[in-house]
């Protein structure tokens, strides 16, 4: 049977809304916090607030985790969360593992163009996707519920992805960044990327879940008519759609900030209300749906989401 599940919002966001000036870690970004007992303790706070919120899954602290971090910051990133998901009586929240893009820890914005792939090859990025997973959960597999491969730019690092996820017996998601629903940043179009992923997992025994996140919420509709009709064609071992976009705006790599955002749930409904009709269309074909929030949403977003998601 189809389900929806809430996924957390904007990590880096969350952490600003309570005081922390992530430009202190220009490199590492949410994941500096990891290096301080303040920084995880702020850390520890955010997964909270979110699960309070209503969150069905959080994310780990290691968006941007390289495998040259250090293993006990690459352990915090993972015990922090699944702590504060125990923390909490009678929660139920599942921890999935943050597993950013290689662009994410250039520190550049990149994640968002995919240019770097015309610097690195698909072998490379599957050793370093490789490294930086057996990094991560190296003293917490059984630990974890889940991987969540994000902000994917190209087709070239998806190729790389999908054959380390190929290994891994956990559920996972696989969602892109793009400028327009319907293309990834590289210009590869979002069709092909999901035949790709639909075709290597068909022998998996594990829901595999495809989308888009930290993109402008105008870009999703554009994205269901494009994927939808393929996804109930093809069914493989797909088990849903994952989307999870920003309130607008553009990141300035320079400045370390987004620009033009359309401001926080707090201030409206933002795309809560559109989540709606998006899940009536995911599971208008009998699919799940995950949605939360990406940069510029924090835990007043999955409340907004929450509550205009409920189950009448």
């Amino acid at each position: 049977m189809p389900q929806t599940l809430l996924v957390d919002g904007g990590l880096s966001t969350q952490l600003e809304s309570q005081g922390v000036d992530l430009t202190q870690h220009p490199q590492l970004w949410t994941a500096g916090l990891l290096l301080s007992d303040d920084g995880r303790k702020q850390l520890s706070t955010a997964h909270t607030h979110f699960i309070e919120a209503g969150s069905d899954i959080i994310l780990t602290a290691s968006y941007q985790v390289s495998p040259d971090v250090n293993q006990v910051c690459a352990d915090f990133s993972v015990s922090l969360a699944l702590a504060a998901r125990d923390r909490i009586k009678g929660s139920s929240a599942k921890v999935y593992v943050s597993l950013g893009p290689w662009g994410a820890t250039q520190a550049d914005g990149s994640e968002y163009s995919g240019q770097y792939a015309e610097h690195v090859t698909r072998g490379f990025l599957k050793d370093w996707h490789t490294r930086r997973l057996e990094l991560l959960l190296k003293n917490n597999w059984n630990n974890v519920d889940g991987l969540a491969f994000e902000t994917i730019p190209s087709m070239l690092e998806l190729r790389a992805i999908m054959e380390v996820l190929g290994n891994q017996a956990k559920p996972a998601w696989t969602t892109f960044s793009s400028p327009d629903g319907v293309h990834l940043c590289d210009g590869t179009p979002i069709v092909d990327a999901f035949a790709l992923c639909d075709e290597l997992t068909k022998a998996d025994d594990y829901d595999r879940y495809f989308g888009l996140n930290c993109v402008h919420p105008d870009t999703i509709n554009p994205f269901l008519d494009a994927i939808l009709p393929l996804a109930t064609v093809s069914r493989g071992s797909m088990a849903g759609i994952t989307v999870y976009p920003n309130n607008g705006g553009t990141w300035d790599a320079d400045e370390r900030c987004w620009k033009d955002a359309a401001g926080g749930e707090a201030e409206g409904e933002g795309f809560s209300l559109l989540a709606r009709e998006w899940r009536e269309r995911v599971e208008a074909v009998g699919l799940s749906f995950m949605c939360g929030g990406c940069c510029s949403t924090d835990a007043k977003t999955i409340r907004k989401l929450k509550e205009s998601l409920k189950n009448e």
